[in-house]
């Protein structure tokens, strides 16, 4: 009878709590936002309209005294240098009162107007008649209009409708602090109860998450270190959520297919080792370089991954005319078959060379692997010629050689497809690069630019630069050696094939 499948999910676990951070999070986030948006409305208030009403009416004010002090100075001593303050507090009332009508509310305006009034009345009334009399010379009718003691009336009135503004003013100064005070409050609460609401959903989803898959994964983690330490035959179980079951029972088919592989491997032990020297004859072949050309001197090498048979081949072809055609590919994959393909196509390459242009070499190679549909191949063939001081070149998918020459570096990229008897449409056509006396051809490898070191980052095309850059100028075998020196600085372990290939015009 099959197990019941488990009702929960780890991902469901981790949904529902997640949900649960994040409703909290909304209500909590929209709470604070809106009592943060109010505060800062209250705060905006006082500190751009009521704190500075009220100093602009106590500004009012000391020119409403100004003028009252000047008035009376100059009806007492008759000098005019009295009325300069009486004079220049004018404009100034009118103007602080123009800024005070936009910072107050309806109701402070009315007691303002009020004030204005009565400050109007008191010039009318008192104020005006006084100077009017004074100024025409009539001295004893200006101090009789001051003793009538009408003026100090109407000013005290203006005094009296200023208190009240002001007193207005500062009520609502009050209200406003109150309002932030409870808006603070109101925060600081909010802030405590997301604390504490945030440690609650936590730990509460901490303690389930715990309960319904960290313990079912530690009891599938003690299963497994046990086969790890080569309990093959300890069967692997798991409980808890779906996907740890799913995980355990891969890992259970992977024990069986470890116990099968030991039996593989123990049956074919005998014939791996009576086939080591057809093994070394291949990789040989592989990597063997005919003498190049007047002109031209190679440095090569071909580094298999983890000491599988590599797919890579490298080849150097004397052609008529004191050319030299220089040849480096890569077959997909690793492995006797990969390498086996791989010494079939350098043989043809080496062969149809000699007798035909490289685009139709490619061609012809391309249909040779119609019968690999899973092969793929990346080629790219440097014809080098030293009287005409350029090479032609062929790049089926390759990556990028480089000429490296006294101008700087000139990537010689893809001039057509990569090689595979899957796509029988493409071509590929023959691409120039000048290539004197001293310049340096470099061509590699996929395998050594996506090398990678412990922190998953490539060797890559800057690795090759900084090779260059430090000794571009030495010869191609001690180019060729610090070239891979750098290639395994920078990653310990070798996941795929390194092959590195230096030519020099001389």
């Amino acid at each position: 009878m099959p197990a019941r499948r488990p009702p929960y999910s780890a991902r469901a676990v981790v949904r529902v709590v997640s949900a649960l951070v994040v409703l909290l999070s909304v209500v909590v986030g929209v709470l604070l936002a809106v009592t943060v948006r109010q505060f800062v409305v209250v705060q905006d208030r006082l500190e751009h309209e009521l704190n500075p009403a009220r100093v602009e009416l106590s500004t009012i004010l000391a020119l409403y005294v100004d003028q009252e002090t000047a008035e009376r100075g100059y009806i007492l001593t008759g000098r005019s240098e009295f009325l300069e303050p009486y004079d220049e507090a004018a404009p100034r009332i009118d103007e602080t009162l123009d800024d005070l009508d936009g910072q107050v509310s309806p109701v402070v305006r009315e007691r303002v107007a009020a004030m204005d009034q009565a400050h109007r009345a008191w010039l009318s009334a008192a104020a005006e008649p006084e100077l009017a009399a004074a100024r025409s010379g009539d001295r004893e009718g200006a101090v009789e209009l001051v003793g009538s003691g009408d003026g100090r009336r109407l000013f005290d009135q203006v005094r009296a409708a200023h208190e009240r503004a002001d007193e207005a003013v500062r009520a609502e100064q009050d209200d406003a602090s109150r309002r932030a005070d409870s808006l603070l409050r109101r925060l600081s609460v909010l802030l405590a109860l997301t604390v504490v609401a945030f440690l609650a959903t936590i730990l509460a989803g901490a303690g389930a998450f715990s309960r319904a898959v960290l313990r079912p994964l530690a009891e599938l983690g003690r299963s497994s270190r046990s086969v790890a330490q080569g309990e093959l035959h300890h069967a692997v179980q798991g409980s808890g959520p779906r996907e740890i079951s799913e995980v355990a029972d891969d890992v259970d088919t992977m024990r069986r297919h470890l116990l099968d592989e030991l039996d593989a491997s123990r049956r074919a032990s005998e014939a791996l080792v009576l086939g080591e020297p057809a093994v070394r004859a291949l990789q040989a072949a592989l990597s063997r370089l005919s003498p190049p050309g007047p002109g031209l001197e190679v440095a090569a090498q071909i580094e298999s991954a983890e000491g599988v048979l590599a797919g890579d081949f490298l080849d150097i072809v004397r052609l008529d005319g004191g050319r030299t055609a220089v040849v480096l590919g890569d077959v997909s994959g690793h492995g006797h078959e990969a390498a086996v393909v791989g010494l079939r196509l350098k043989s043809a390459l080496s062969t149809m060379l000699q007798r035909t242009a490289a685009p139709e070499v490619l061609a012809a190679v391309r249909d040779g692997l119609a019968g690999e549909p899973e092969l793929f191949a990346t080629i790219f063939v440097a014809l080098v010629d030293p009287g005409a001081d350029r090479i032609d070149y062929v790049n089926a998918g390759h990556p990028p050689p480089c000429v490296v020459s006294a101008d700087g570096v000139t990537e010689l990229g893809p001039t057509g497809p990569l090689v595979s008897g899957v796509i029988t449409e493409g071509t590929w056509s023959v691409a120039a690069c000048p290539f004197r006396a001293g310049d340096l051809l470099v061509a590699f490898s996929d395998g050594l630019l996506e090398a990678r070191d412990e922190t998953g980052a490539e060797f890559g095309t800057d690795g090759v630069a900084a090779v260059l850059r430090d000794g571009a100028d030495g010869a191609p075998d001690l180019i060729t050696t610090r070239m891979r020196s750098a290639v395994r600085d920078h990653a310990r372990r070798q996941r795929d094939d390194v092959t590195i290939l230096v030519a020099r015009r001389t």
